[in-house]
């Protein structure tokens, strides 16, 4: 539960107002009695992501009543609580791996992680020895302390702790921006915050996972990741290691080689090693998707696998997908070629290829495609995520008249075709602009309007996902929830 502001002292709630208050999170909170609070949102969500510290002065225009203050106890705080914990992780690894080189730790859906430099590889033999560590700095409480210093400041410093990764981050950000670091005794990382009030806490509910290969940014310098889980207590740890175990007692990887479905190897990683039996499989699953593309009115193509790199520039993907394209070199001709990471410029091709009437349109197109996309080798995981993989597509090219209609059907299509896979529950989210994309306002004002009216005349429900549309255009995306209560996206 969280709390929300019923009254104030008024002399704190003047100063509040004002443009040089001296009122933190905590000391509304301690007004409102509120034994043991963690951290606050502004009901708004002006303040960087929403939240304020304790320590916090109210900002300038902000009333008090305007907080909502959370305990431990809320579910608002995880994530808090799991950024606390990678930040003594990466404490931990400094200080029993002195020569590992740090870079960054976020929190995820279900714990955090943190990704390091090393010539010598993590294993999982150390993940006890970290997680040991951990709990020593975890019960000596130590307050995390937010402090603000100068771009030039952040780099000189970093580059003295012999913190490269850091460094060379901060030499991208504009110099005139300030730079927030955190504390925690001796330790020092950089940070937008924010945090709970010390590392204590944290408390015992959380365990380190697994080690596994990342890359630093958009390059190939390989990195090393570290994955724990955090919880607020050992019994909701224990709760969701329990659904971890299950989850890999039903593994579709482990069923597979027990059925004799699929392997995986080294020397193909990210690509699969179809066995009779799961090809049977294979096979009847494509089979069923060209009755249902039949049924919606959908013609089967085939397009190349590789394409000369002018095309790639030409559709956008070169200067927006390389780092996730596999590339080669035509040695007699000495021209770039890439494997095709999706279907999209290839249909294009097709529909490009002769002049078209108005009368052809709707003209949908479907293919089996076979793509390839570089992941990171740390996040390969069976069928799940790969680097090579069929991409059951389609394409509509229509009218601009046409398009809610199409959209709508295609709506249709999509949950007709999970419902019949046994998957009846569909969250959908509305994905608009992202900061980088092709083309003009206007047009990204239309489309996403369309959308909308497709989706609401195909009756699905849609959260909003801010930002993440797809450079080309705004998305719907499908999330389908496994029998373990995990969450897909399709």
């Amino acid at each position: 539960m969280s709390i929300q502001a019923q009254h104030i002292d008024k002399t704190e709630a003047d100063s509040a107002s004002g443009a040089h208050s001296t009122v933190t999170v905590l000391d509304v909170a301690r007004q409102r009695g509120i034994d043991s609070p963690f951290a606050a949102r502004l009901a708004d969500k002006r303040a960087e992501g929403g939240w304020l510290e304790l320590s916090t002065p109210l900002p300038a225009g902000v009333d008090a009543a305007d907080l909502v203050i959370y305990t431990r106890k809320d579910d608002e705080s995880l994530s808090l609580l799991r950024h606390d914990c990678a930040h003594v992780l990466a404490r931990a690894v400094k200080t029993l791996f002195p020569e590992a080189k740090i870079a960054f730790g976020p929190a995820t859906e279900n714990g955090f992680y943190y990704d390091f430099e090393r010539d010598h590889a993590f294993t999982p033999d150390d993940l006890p020895r970290i997680e040991a560590h951990m709990r020593d700095i975890i019960a000596k409480d130590e307050k995390f302390e937010r402090r603000i210093v100068t771009r030039d400041e952040a780099v000189t410093l970093f580059r003295g702790l012999g913190e490269e990764l850091k460094a060379e981050h901060i030499e991208t950000i504009p110099t005139n921006e300030e730079i927030s670091l955190y504390s925690q005794g001796e330790w020092v990382d950089l940070c937008r915050g924010p945090h709970g009030p010390s590392a204590g806490t944290i408390g015992e509910g959380f365990k380190l996972l697994a080690v596994a290969g990342a890359r630093w940014k958009d390059s190939n310098r390989p990195l090393q990741r570290i994955y724990g889980t955090c919880w607020r207590s050992r019994a909701e740890l224990d709760s969701y290691l329990e659904r971890v175990a299950e989850a890999e007692r039903r593994d579709h990887r482990a069923l597979a080689k027990q059925m004799g479905l699929f392997h995986t190897q080294e020397e193909a990683a990210g690509a699969i090693f179809w066995h009779e039996d799961g090809l049977a499989l294979y096979r009847e699953c494509e089979q069923y998707m060209r009755r249902q593309n039949k049924r919606f009115g959908y013609a089967e193509v085939k397009t190349p696998l590789v394409y000369d790199r002018s095309l790639w520039e030409r559709s956008g993907h070169w200067q927006k997908f390389r780092a996730n394209m596999f590339t080669l070199r035509h040695e007699d001709d000495d021209k770039e070629l890439a494997l095709k990471p999706m279907n999209c410029p290839g249909h294009v091709q097709i529909f490009n290829h002769r002049l078209r009437s108005y009368r052809e349109l709707p003209l949908r197109l479907a293919e089996f495609g076979h793509v390839h996309r570089d992941e990171a080798s740390g996040a390969l995981m069976g069928l799940m995520r790969v680097r090579a993989f069929t991409q059951d597509d389609s394409h509509v090219f229509c009218t601009e008249a046409q398009l809610i209609e199409e959209t709508r059907a295609m709506c249709d299509f999509m949950a007709r075709t999970y419902r019949d896979f046994g998957f009846e529950a569909l969250q959908v989210k509305f994905a608009d602009r992202p900061e980088q994309r092709a083309g003009s306002d206007e047009i990204w004002t239309r489309a996403e309007h369309q959308l909308r009216e497709a989706t609401r005349l195909a009756g699905l429900d849609f959260v909003e996902n801010p930002g993440e549309g797809a450079f080309y255009g705004p998305k719907l995306e499908f999330i389908l929830r496994d029998a373990l209560g995990r969450d897909w996206q399709c």
